[in-house]
């Protein structure tokens, strides 16, 4: 008799203490607050703050990239002026003419684009 009784104390005691770890491992839940949020929201910022190195490298790439993109400019530039420059007097004429024709024809396919849509109005303002 006494060995079932300490061995339905001792399940007894089991159960409760089993329970017991239980519950204390479980949080509370909160009302309309999805950990998910809580975890990725837009509220929760992360700055990366760069190495003064890599700073100083990207500025010295982003320098070198300007150079190369206003020489290359100067280069078009150049060639354009004397691709006009070695032509006859009557070409040169027909170029500067085509290039007003072709001025104006922009300008009135941006005017009626403008005029067909409201979106194409506010991006050709």
């Amino acid at each position: 008799m006494r060995k079932i009784l300490l061995f339905s104390i001792s399940v007894v005691l089991l159960v409760f203490l089993g329970t017991a770890a239980a519950e204390a491992q479980q949080r509370p839940r909160t009302r309309g607050k999805s950990p998910e949020k809580a975890l990725f929201s837009k509220k929760r910022k992360v700055q990366v703050v760069e190495s003064r190195g890599v700073r100083k490298k990207k500025k010295e790439q982003q320098k070198k990239e300007e150079k190369l993109k206003k020489e290359y400019n100067d280069f078009v530039k150049q060639s354009k002026k004397r691709a006009f420059q070695i032509q006859s007097p009557d070409v040169q004429a027909r170029m500067k003419q085509n290039e007003k024709d072709i001025a104006v024809r922009e300008k009135q396919k941006k005017k009626q684009t403008s005029s067909a849509t409201k979106k194409a109005a506010r991006k050709y303002k």
